[in-house]
C-alpha cells in the first residue's frame, strides 16, 4: 500500500463520522425541514413560525451541516470547518445564557465535542493561522455594516426567550434562544471573514445563505413570530448577504514566487 493510499485510508473514520454529523443536523436536528418551510415544501395545514424556522434551518444547515461537510470533503484542510463550528457552539452558548434558556446549551456542548472528535479523528492538525492576518478591508467594512443590522435582531430574540414567549420548538428545544445565537454567528462569522483568508470559501456560504435566507422569510412573513416587523430590515439584511457574496472572494493563492 503506498503512503498516498495509506493517507487516504485514515482519513475515511473523519469522512464517515463527518457525514452523519452533518446528516444529524440537517435531518434529525430539522435544518433543512425548517429551510423548507420557506418555500412551502411542508404540511401547509400548519401554520409555520416561518422566520423562526428559518433562523433554525440557517444555522443547523449552513453552519452546522455545512461544516461538518467540509471536514467530509476536506479531512486534511479541517480548520475552516473546525472554526465555522467554534463559531456555532460559541452563539448557541451565548444565546443560552443571553435568552436565559439553558437548553440550546446542549447543543452547544454537542458542537464542541463533535468538532473535538473531527480534530482528532484527521490527524490533530496544529492550527492554520499562522503569520499577519490577511485583512480584506472591503469586507470589513461590509462586516460592520452588518452589526446594526444582526444587533437588535439577536436582542429582540434573547428578550422573547427571557419573557418565555412560545414560537415554535424543535426536538425540545425553543426557537428564540436559538434565533438570537443567529445574529451572533452571523457577526462573528463576518468579521473572522474579513480577516482570515483562508476561511472565506467556506464561511463566505455560511454567512451569505443565512442572511439571504432570513432575509427573504422576513419578506414573505412580515407578520409571523420571528420577523422584525419591518420590511426595510428584511431588505437590508438579503442585501447584505448579497454583498458579503460579492465582496468576499476568496483570494487565489499564487504558489510562484
Amino acid at each position: 500500500m503506498s503512503i498516498d493510499t495509506r493517507s487516504r485510508a485514515q482519513m475515511i473514520p473523519a469522512r464517515v463520522v463527518a457525514v452523519v454529523l452533518a446528516l444529524f443536523s440537517a435531518v434529525i436536528l430539522m435544518g433543512l425541514i425548517d429551510l423548507f418551510t420557506l418555500p412551502g415544501w411542508v404540511d401547509q395545514s400548519f401554520v409555520w413560525e416561518v422566520p423562526l424556522e428559518a433562523s433554525w434551518g440557517s444555522l443547523f444547515t449552513f453552519f452546522l451541516a455545512g461544516g461538518y461537510a467540509w471536514v467530509a470533503i476536506n479531512p486534511r484542510a479541517p480548520w475552516p470547518a473546525l472554526v465555522q463550528l467554534a463559531i456555532s457552539g460559541l452563539a448557541l452558548l451565548v444565546g443560552a445564557t443571553a435568552g436565559a434558556d439553558w437548553r440550546p446549551l446542549a447543543l452547544a456542548v454537542g458542537v464542541g465535542v463533535s468538532a473535538l472528535v473531527l480534530w482528532r479523528l484527521v490527524g490533530r492538525p496544529a492550527p492554520e493561522f499562522g503569520g499577519r492576518p490577511s485583512v480584506h478591508w472591503a469586507v470589513l467594512a461590509v462586516a460592520a455594516l452588518g452589526v446594526p443590522l444582526w444587533w437588535p435582531y439577536a436582542l429582540t430574540a434573547f428578550a422573547q426567550s427571557r419573557a418565555g414567549v412560545l414560537g415554535s420548538i424543535t426536538q425540545g428545544i425553543e426557537h428564540w434562544p436559538v434565533q438570537g445565537a443567529v445574529g451572533v454567528a452571523v457577526v462573528l462569522g463576518s468579521l473572522v471573514l474579513a480577516i482570515w483568508d483562508d476561511g472565506r470559501p467556506l464561511l463566505r456560504v455560511a454567512v451569505s445563505l443565512t442572511a439571504v435566507y432570513i432575509g427573504m422569510a422576513e419578506l414573505a412573513y412580515p407578520d409571523r413570530a420571528g420577523a422584525m416587523d419591518d420590511r426595510l430590515w428584511g431588505i437590508g439584511v438579503t442585501l447584505w448577504g448579497l454583498l458579503i457574496a460579492l465582496v468576499c472572494v476568496p483570494r487565489r493563492v499564487d504558489e510562484t514566487s
